[in-house]
Protein backbone atom coordinates (compact mmCIF):
# COMPACT_ATOMS: atom_id res chain seq x y z
CA UNK A 1 0.00 0.00 0.00
CA UNK A 2 1.35 3.43 -0.98
CA UNK A 3 0.76 6.28 1.47
CA UNK A 4 1.32 9.99 0.63
CA UNK A 5 4.13 11.48 2.74
CA UNK A 6 4.46 14.88 0.99
CA UNK A 7 2.08 16.94 -1.16
CA UNK A 8 2.86 19.80 -3.51
CA UNK A 9 1.51 23.26 -2.69
CA UNK A 10 0.04 25.17 -5.67
CA UNK A 11 1.99 28.31 -6.65
CA UNK A 12 0.97 31.37 -4.62
CA UNK A 13 0.40 33.52 -7.72
CA UNK A 14 -2.53 31.39 -8.92
CA UNK A 15 -6.10 32.54 -8.32
CA UNK A 16 -8.38 30.49 -6.07
CA UNK A 17 -10.04 28.93 -9.13
CA UNK A 18 -6.70 28.14 -10.79
CA UNK A 19 -5.48 26.46 -7.60
CA UNK A 20 -8.51 24.14 -7.72
CA UNK A 21 -7.56 23.07 -11.26
CA UNK A 22 -3.80 22.83 -10.62
CA UNK A 23 -2.45 19.30 -11.04
CA UNK A 24 -0.50 18.57 -7.85
CA UNK A 25 1.94 15.74 -7.23
CA UNK A 26 2.87 13.87 -4.08
CA UNK A 27 5.66 11.66 -2.76
CA UNK A 28 4.46 8.25 -1.58
CA UNK A 29 5.98 5.56 0.63
CA UNK A 30 5.33 1.82 0.45
CA UNK A 31 4.09 0.63 3.84
CA UNK A 32 5.57 -2.85 3.26
CA UNK A 33 9.13 -2.09 2.20
CA UNK A 34 9.61 1.64 2.92
CA UNK A 35 10.43 2.55 -0.69
CA UNK A 36 9.68 6.22 -1.47
CA UNK A 37 8.42 7.18 -4.93
CA UNK A 38 8.49 10.89 -5.79
CA UNK A 39 6.34 12.91 -8.20
CA UNK A 40 3.19 10.80 -8.27
CA UNK A 41 -0.11 12.34 -9.44
CA UNK A 42 -2.34 13.59 -6.60
CA UNK A 43 -6.07 14.48 -6.51
CA UNK A 44 -6.82 11.86 -9.19
CA UNK A 45 -4.84 13.70 -11.88
CA UNK A 46 -3.20 11.57 -14.54
CA UNK A 47 -0.92 14.24 -16.04
CA UNK A 48 1.82 16.27 -14.36
CA UNK A 49 3.05 19.85 -14.39
CA UNK A 50 6.72 20.57 -15.15
CA UNK A 51 8.05 21.87 -11.79
CA UNK A 52 6.92 20.44 -8.48
CA UNK A 53 7.68 21.31 -4.86
CA UNK A 54 6.27 19.00 -2.22
CA UNK A 55 5.71 19.73 1.45
CA UNK A 56 6.04 17.05 4.18
CA UNK A 57 2.67 15.99 5.61
CA UNK A 58 4.11 14.89 8.94
CA UNK A 59 7.41 14.03 10.54
CA UNK A 60 8.18 10.42 11.38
Amino acid sequence: MLVPIAVEEPPEELSKEEKLLYKRVCDVECMSCGTVICGQPFDGNSSLNVVKKTKKLSEK
